[in-house]
């Protein structure tokens, strides 16, 4: 099966469109390790540390999510308006 998508790279909106059908694959890569790895590498993290706050958790679990996002080259303001 084929498809094409056609863009107006010079209208603002569909550049936007274009950089999320470009990137779609590494933000589904991000989703994936974000539900298969990062949940488990977070939770032996966190049960390991009786000291962890909840905002130091939560400073953890934001900080595994931006570091996979710079990892796969996405660039959130690239891709809303």
């Amino acid at each position: 099966m084929k498809a094409k998508l056609i863009f107006d790279l010079t209208d603002s909106d569909d550049r936007m469109e274009h950089g999320c059908c470009v990137k779609a694959g590494d933000m589904a890569l991000v989703l994936w390790n974000l539900v298969y790895n990062s949940k488990k590498e977070l939770e032996r993290r966190i049960d390991g540390n009786d000291k962890l706050s909840a905002y130091d958790t939560l400073d953890m679990v934001f900080e595994k999510i931006n570091n996979l996002i710079e990892e796969h080259g996405i660039i959130i303001d690239e891709l809303t308006n």
